[in-house]
Parts: C-alpha cells; structure tokens; sequence
C-alpha cells in the first residue's frame, strides 16, 4: 500500500527526532567519558570508599536491569514495539557491567582507571535504556496520535453523511406531507413535526464543525435514527401508496456505522 504525503512527512520527522535524539544523548555520554578519563582522579587509598562506590554500581545496575526486564514485559504483554534499540543488546550491555562490578568487588584491583572503567560501563548501559524508552515513548504517542487522526477522519465522513441522509428524509417527508394533509395531521397530532424540524435543523448545524467527538456522533446517530424511524412510519401510512418517489434507498452509512461500532 503506497503511502500518502502526509504519513511520508510524520515518518520523516519522527525518524529525524529519533536520530536527534541519539546524538545529543550521545553527545552527553562522550563528554562524561572525556571528563571521567582526563579531569577525574580517583583516590586509590581510600579502598573502603572505592568498596562502597563499586557496591552502589553493583546494586544500581541489577535494579535498573530488573526495571529494565519489567518494562520489557509490559510492553510486549501489548504486543506493542519495543523501541529503536534492541532489547538483546541492552540486556547484555547490563549484565556485562553487573559482572564487571562484581569482578572488582572479589579482586579490588588498586588502579584507578579500572574504576573509572566500572564508572564509564555503568552510564552507558544506563544511557542506551533512556534512549531506548524515550524512542518507545515517542513510537507510542506518534501511533496514538495517527490513530486520534482516523478516527476523527472517520467520524467526519460518517457526521457529514449522516446530515446528507437525513436531509434525504426531511425532504421527502415534506413532500408526502404536501401531496397528503392526513400525514401532517398525524405528524402534528403527535408532536413529531416538532421535533423533527428541532432534529434536522441541529444537524445541519454540524455543517460547521470539523472536529467531531464521541458524544456528537452520539447525538447525530440519535437524530438520525428518529428520522429514520419517522420516515418509515410515514410510508407505512394506512393513506400511504408508497412508490418509487417515496422509497428510501439505504446508502454507504451502514457500512460507516459498522466501522464507529
């Protein structure tokens, strides 16, 4: 299926903040290494310290790798896309740094570009996850998004063929009326002229609206039906032949119906 100008254009842009947003992350990552491996000194003496900082990495990498999990199973519970990034590479990327901490847990190895090292393998399994849940953020309102467009295209089609429809009707109700005064007078007697000129008249006022919600599609399938209803009353008149004039051929709207439901 070819796709349209306007889907091209969101595909283009969704795909360039994407991009955006994996170099500014980037960006971000190369800095801190820069800054970690020449303007960072470790104070090697202190082990207790270097203990307690590797401790900290060790449990803040298993955490967020089981948040990490949890997230996964969420996601593919909806059957949804996980993001830009496979999931496969971040799981290893963290099981990676959780071994790497433990290994300097068991050794406690005296060289300080070592834990620079066990820093540095800690933020980028941490920076991949955040650029992996904003892009799975952004997929998902992008699919929200052109999925609010059509429905609210499919409301407009079925609101303006809904008006058409009725419009149909009024007409041709007027014209029975005017070639059989009995069904003006049943009309009046009941009180269904009334409400039925109320009906149409709010709903030729949706001619105006470009936005339809849940609740104005309720409201016009409501008239509609009433139109629909007195229309087939009408021509089941005792004074009523109906003919071909009169008949009233049941269009596309049933099909636009099915989809609303």
């Amino acid at each position: 299926m070819k796709e349209s100008r306007a889907q091209r254009y969101r595909s283009r842009r969704r795909v360039d903040g994407d991009v955006s947003r994996f170099w500014v992350l980037g960006l971000v990552f190369s800095v801190l290494v820069l800054a970690f491996t020449f303007f960072v000194d470790i104070p090697i003496v202190q082990a207790e310290w270097l203990m307690e900082m590797e401790m900290a990495l060790f449990s803040a990498s298993f955490t967020l790798l089981a948040f990490y999990l949890l997230g996964l199973t969420f996601v593919f519970s909806r059957q949804e896309q996980a993001g830009q990034v496979s999931h496969q590479v971040i799981i290893y990327v963290w099981l990676g740094a959780i071994l790497y901490h433990l290994f300097l847990l068991i050794t406690n190895i005296a060289n300080q570009h070592v834990y620079k090292a066990g820093i540095i393998l800690f933020l980028g399994p941490l920076f991949l996850t955040t650029y992996h849940f904003i892009t799975y953020l952004g997929a998902l309102r992008a699919a929200r998004q052109e999925e609010a467009s059509a429905t609210s295209e499919t409301y407009v089609k079925s609101a303006y063929q809904m008006i058409y429809e009725a419009t149909q009707i009024h007409s041709d109700i007027q014209q029975v009326k005017a070639e059989n005064p009995e069904i003006e007078q049943m009309l009046r007697a009941n009180g269904f002229a009334v409400k039925m000129e109320r009906y149409i008249t709010e709903m030729q006022q949706y001619l105006q609206v470009e936005n339809f919600t849940k609740k104005d599609m309720e409201l016009l399938e409501g008239h509609y039906f009433f139109m629909e209803n007195l229309h087939l009353l009408v021509k089941q008149h005792p004074g009523i032949v109906e003919s071909r004039p009169y008949s009233y051929r049941r269009g596309p709207l049933k099909e636009e119906q099915d989809v609303l439901a």
